[in-house]
């Protein structure tokens, strides 16, 4: 059953303020293997090391049909996969300057770096209000600002869809398809035109969400569409 909104904005409060009471209490540690590091969103040089690996990822035909190309900063089997955990589905936002630090030590391609705009993949309303927030948004948004790049919701998720967890690539295809579209202040499609398009998630599986996306992004007039992820397990 949905929680009302009152109840999560007083979760994500309560979740604010025991991330600003542990930041007090404990001494700031490296996500990964835990030994102290100088300051909060800090890791261990070791550990930074082995965590951020952006590498191009593999996709299907179909995903490739509309996407000019993905990459991923790293593993999700590690420690960026545990910090989107701890994001998502518990709403520690402690683990943002971390993540925050690992996407700025990223060395990424200028086809990342020099889009026009960017886009996160949009959550369904009711799964927004129930979780308070998208992942995608608050993951991104200082690397974003770092970059230069201006965030734009160009997008809308038209009907909620199934999790894609536990689907085979095949379902999650169908699980997705037709299930974005232009947001409402974006229907004529007119700030898309012409624009390097860089779409944006927390995880990439498949490729068939963002894949998804781009369909309706290349449709209204963008001249590329390249994804990134924070973590993906897809070579």
């Amino acid at each position: 059953r949905r929680k009302p909104a009152a109840l999560v904005r007083c979760a994500a409060h309560l979740a604010a303020l025991g991330d600003a009471l542990a930041s007090i209490v404990f001494p700031a540690h490296c996500p990964a293997c835990g030994a102290y590091v100088e300051e909060r969103g800090g890791w261990c040089a070791a550990c930074l090391s082995r965590t951020v690996r952006p590498h191009r990822l593999a996709l299907s035909a179909e995903a490739l049909a509309a996407l000019d190309g993905a990459w991923a900063v790293g593993s999700y089997a590690g420690a960026l996969g545990k910090l989107i955990r701890d994001l998502k589905y518990r709403g520690r936002r402690g683990a943002l300057p971390y993540i925050h630090a690992a996407l700025l030590a990223a060395k990424l391609p200028q086809e990342i770096v020099s889009a026009d705009l960017a886009v996160c993949v949009p959550l369904h309303a009711e799964r927004q209000t129930e979780r308070g927030f998208n992942q995608a948004e608050l993951i991104f948004a200082a690397w974003l600002k770092a970059q230069g790049i201006s965030l734009s919701e160009s997008l809308a998720r038209s009907r909620a869809t199934a999790p894609q967890y536990g689907l085979g690539e095949r379902a999650r295809i169908e699980n997705v398809r037709g299930a974005f579209s232009l947001s409402l202040a974006e229907k004529g499609g007119a700030l898309l035109a012409g624009k390097r398009i860089l779409l944006l998630d927390d995880i990439l599986t498949t490729g068939a969400t963002l894949g998804s996306c781009a369909a309706v992004l290349r449709k209204a007039g963008a001249a590329s569409v390249y994804a990134l992820a924070l973590a993906s397990d897809r070579s």
